[in-house]
Formats: C-alpha cells, structure tokens, sequence
C-alpha cells in the first residue's frame, strides 16, 4: 500500500513552484502564491491523496526516482565493477514500492514462473554450460582437450573491427587476440556439445520463440505446464518485417510497414503521433509481444533511431531477450517527461545511453534512443512524443 506519512516526508524538500505545476497537472489550483505556501501541509496532503487515486485508476505508472532499478538485471553474471551490470529492455525487473498490487502481481507471477523453468531447464533439459557462454566482446572461441577429463576453453576478440559509414559491420581485421582461458569438465563440454547441435538442427514442429531455449518434446510440454500454472501465455515465431532501401526490393515499403503497426499495435489506430521517415524494422508475436526499430529523422540510417518494446505481463519473459552492459550506472540522471497523451514515462540518461519506459496496465514498454552523439532533453522528449502511448492495445 502507498506510504503517504513517507511521501510527505519526501515532498519537505520539494521548491513550491514545482508542487503548484503538480497540483495543476492533476487538476487542482491554489489561489495564489502565498495562500499557497502558508497552507503548504495541507496542499501536500491533499496532493498524496490526488496521487493514490491517480495511481490505482491511471492507466500507466512512472515513477520518479525508481529510475534504472526498473531495468537492471539482478541475477546477470556478476560484473567485476559493482557500478556495472545489465539492464533489460524486455521485461520489467523491479517494481517501485507503491506501484499497485495488480501490475505489481503480474510482473511477480512471470518472474517466478521463468525461475522456475530455469531450475528445470537446467536441471533435466538442453542448455548451454555457463563455462561456455562468451565474455564480453568476445567473437569466437576454441576447445583443447587437456588429456586428463578437463578441457581448455579460449575465448577470443577481434584486434581490430571495421563498421562503414552507416554503422554496419564490415568485419575484423589484423587477426584476433585471446580474452579468457576457462577449464570444463569432460561433463560440461558433452552438455555444450548436445546444445550446439540442438540450437543447429533443431527439433521438428516446435515453433517456440528461441529465447525459451526448448530442444525436445520433453522441454515444450514442461513449459507449456509452467506457463499454463501461471496462466502465462508464450510467443512462438515471429513475423519480421524490414523496410526496403536502394535496392533491396523484397523488404517492405514505409506505408506497409506503418500498416502493419497500426493493424497489430494499435488495433487500427495510428500508433504514432509523428510518423517515422523510415524504419530499421518491426517484428511481432502473436500474444502481443512487439518491438518496432524506427528513425527519427529524415537522415535515416545515418541519424538517430528508437527502439520500442512492448512486454505484456501476460507473456511468460526472461528480460534476456534484449539487453545491453552498461557502466556507471551512479551517473545516470533521472527524469519524468509526460507525453501529448498523459503518458509518464521515466527516461534515464547518461551521455549517449538513453533510456525510457513506463508501466502501462497491461504491458511493459520500454524505448533505446541510439545516438552517436548526446542529445539534450527537448530533442529526446520530441523523439518520445512521436509516439502516442494510449493506443496501444
């Protein structure tokens, strides 16, 4: 339940003119400046009771100075700088106190539902050895058989990585040069083995989204038991769509992809105030899960681009589907900027990572602003009112 006595607490420190542009926002008014700061106690008083109602009848939730905790992986491998660490852009990881018991219920019960089908995967299913798994940066690896049951895993980076002028890899050059050794088990190199050829071949007929990692029957019907239990559903395959540029004539054209968005997330609204000039691409499942890569600006690839999320709480997620390091996390700024349409939304900065997302009723949104250059809260704020929020379906 909200703390209002913690809340009051908090707003002591809050400059007048910042509780008056609140009490605006939700609809009240003070009947001047200095009526107003002699009945200070009560304004606030009255302003908590405007902001437990707003947040268990509101549609969507951002809460201020949550900030990065909504986004940070937890149990990701241990960073050897503890200002280090993993944020996901797919599934929310954290909840801020006072958000209501609903989503807060929502977001708990698909946390625990994908426990427990790591503990099984890992315990009876196909699953790659954390030994095996790649280091940061890492491009390729090597295996040396030790003579005595263990083997000698190597773990390498490119010297030296070329992109063109648009930021697409030309490859690596001057060779590569060794990261990390690890030594396995005759055990775990016979477990990596069965999960390569798994992940290369397959199983016929199940059409499971890859980010569960199922590789034989067995594993699809333990899934499905754990989602069903939970009352979760489950992406299968998805349908990407690409925009074409130059000549690449199979892909998609800008109104078809911009059809498309508006027919599946906006249920035949138009899901953008301002239309992108283009897209990298737009990609969906069919329980509801949908991530669009759109550009900003008329210099398409070569400008700034937006990736948007939507994790419904209804879809059984790992957080892993999509995530990225980040470093000094301390040093993120923390802001609340509402869009035309009454969206909160969170946005976190710190130079050129750009975060945003905000808890709607029925999903998790979340948005990457990729530039190369850092970009001032006005341009990321227009970058955000592209889109309008309330039509998501």
């Amino acid at each position: 339940m909200l703390d209002s006595f913690a809340l009051l607490s908090a707003m002591r420190g809050i400059r007048d003119e910042y509780v008056t542009d609140t009490a605006n926002a939700l609809g009240y008014s003070a009947e001047s400046p200095k009526t107003h700061r002699i009945n200070r106690k009560l304004w606030s008083t009255l302003l908590v009771a405007a902001i437990i109602v707003s947040l268990f009848t509101g549609v969507a939730y951002a809460v201020n100075l949550f900030g990065l905790q909504a986004l940070l992986i937890k149990n990701s491998p241990p960073a050897e700088n503890q200002n280090e660490g993993y944020v996901s852009l797919t599934q929310p990881q954290d909840v801020p106190e006072e958000m209501a018991d609903p989503i807060r219920q929502k977001i708990d019960n698909s946390t625990e539902a994908w426990a427990e089908w790591e503990v099984w995967r890992k315990s009876n299913g196909i699953f790659q050895p954390t030994i095996f798994q790649w280091p940061e940066g890492c491009v390729d690896d090597a295996y040396l058989d030790n003579g005595d049951g263990t083997w000698t895993v190597i773990f390498y980076a490119p010297i030296t990585t070329r992109y063109d002028e648009d930021g697409n890899l030309l490859g690596y050059y001057d060779g590569f040069r060794e990261i990390e050794r690890r030594t396995a088990t005759q055990a775990e190199y016979e477990q990596n083995a069965a999960y390569k050829e798994a992940v290369l071949y397959g199983v016929g007929g199940l059409d499971y989204d890859f980010n569960y990692q199922v590789f034989s029957q067995e594993m699809a019907d333990k899934l499905e038991s754990i989602a069903a239990s939970h009352g979760l559903k489950l992406r299968h395959q998805r349908t990407v769509m690409f925009q074409n540029y130059g000549e690449f004539t199979q892909y998609s054209t800008r109104e078809e992809i911009t059809a498309k968005v508006n027919e599946i997330c906006a249920k035949g609204k138009s899901l953008f105030r301002t239309e992108p000039p283009g897209y990298e691409k737009f990609y969906y499942f069919d329980e509801g899960t949908f991530a669009i890569n759109f550009y900003t600006s008329d210099e398409l690839t070569a400008g700034t681009s937006c990736y948007l999320y939507n994790s419904p709480y209804s879809t059984l997620s790992s957080g892993f589907e999509i995530f990225e390091q980040v470093q000094d996390i301390d040093s993120f700024t923390e802001r609340i900027h509402t869009t035309p349409d009454g969206t909160e939304l969170t946005v976190l900065q710190k130079g050129t990572s750009m975060y945003a997302f905000v808890y709607l009723e029925n999903a998790f949104i979340t948005l990457n602003i990729k530039q190369s250059e850092e970009l001032s809260d006005a341009e990321i704020d227009a970058i955000l009112d592209m889109v309008d929020f309330s039509a998501i379906g």
